[in-house]
């Protein structure tokens, strides 16, 4: 993933091409989803070998602040490996804005439903001409390298081509709009909401199911890339022929009490084996006196 980053670590790195030459190749980037708000937490991510990790800013209650220094965390421990990538509180500007001015590589805009929703996005994330995104003047500074960019190029027009945008889809109206919403050129994938998109399907998981299928029937029309969590390793190749491209290898909550769980049993189901051993032992024991 090194070759997607910046010429400085302030600068977004390029998921939009990281994204497009998964794509390409029919494979995935493989990540992690961060929800706890910790920066030890965003250390040890960083230090795997996912491709991106994922900040949960939407369901977990992040300050500005500290969202900033988990981004820049993950930038530093990761040493460009991993591509981070955050699901944004809300569709305002300033969340949009202080996420890519961190250096994230791009965000996930949760309950999207219409164009204007996308568009409006893309606004707060693009410098002019392609969107209204403002001058960071605390963000990167003509110091150090900072600004540097590529010959024939000014580092608003790298950041413009890098950040990508990933409306979340997870309403009967997402869904009922999502072919236009998909028509933006600055949209680089679509992530699904299945849980909440459910839930608005009045609990009728048939209902959601057939939706989701319209859905990825459309990403690959338009081709675009699909992001998802994956339940198990063995879902990959079925993820991939659906057109998932961008996966959720893993959750920090959910490896720490299934993981936990997991070795807990493990150990637990050992000791009862020794103990029944031993007590076997000592039964034959017993008799042979």
């Amino acid at each position: 993933m090194e070759r997607y980053n910046a010429l400085h670590q302030r600068q977004p790195p390029n998921l939009r091409q990281a994204i497009r030459d998964a794509h390409a190749a029919n494979t995935a980037l493989f990540g992690a989803f961060v929800g706890l708000p910790s920066l030890d937490v965003a250390k040890v991510f960083a230090a795997t070998d996912a491709d991106w990790i994922g900040i949960d800013a939407e369901h977990t209650p992040f300050s500005a602040t500290l969202l900033s220094e988990m981004i820049q965390t993950v930038r530093a421990y990761g040493r460009g490996k991993s591509i981070p990538i955050v699901r944004v509180p809300t569709h305002s500007h300033e969340w949009i804005a202080w996420t890519i001015d961190a250096g994230a590589g791009g965000v996930i805009i949760p309950h999207t439903e219409t164009a204007e929703q996308v568009q409006a996005s893309v606004n707060a994330a693009k410098f002019p001409p392609v969107g209204h995104r403002s001058y960071p003047p605390f963000a990167l500074l003509p110091v150090g390298g900072q600004t540097d960019a590529p010959e024939g190029k000014t580092w608003f027009q790298v950041a413009n081509e890098h950040v990508a945008i990933i409306p979340q889809i997870e309403s009967i109206k997402g869904c009922e709009n999502a072919e236009e919403i998909m028509l933006n050129p600055e949209v680089d994938a679509i992530m699904i909401g299945r849980m909440d998109l459910t839930f608005d399907c009045g609990g009728s998981q048939e209902k959601a199911g057939a939706l989701i299928k319209q859905v990825e029937a459309l990403a690959k029309k338009h081709g675009k890339p699909l992001l998802t969590f994956m339940m198990s390793s063995e879902e990959v190749p079925e993820r991939l022929g659906e057109g998932y491209h961008i996966l959720c290898a893993a959750v920090d909550v959910f490896l720490m009490a299934f993981g936990t769980n997991k070795m807990i049993a493990e150990q637990k189901e050992l000791a009862a084996k020794y103990q029944a051993e031993k007590a076997n032992d000592a039964k034959v024991e017993g008799q042979s006196t």
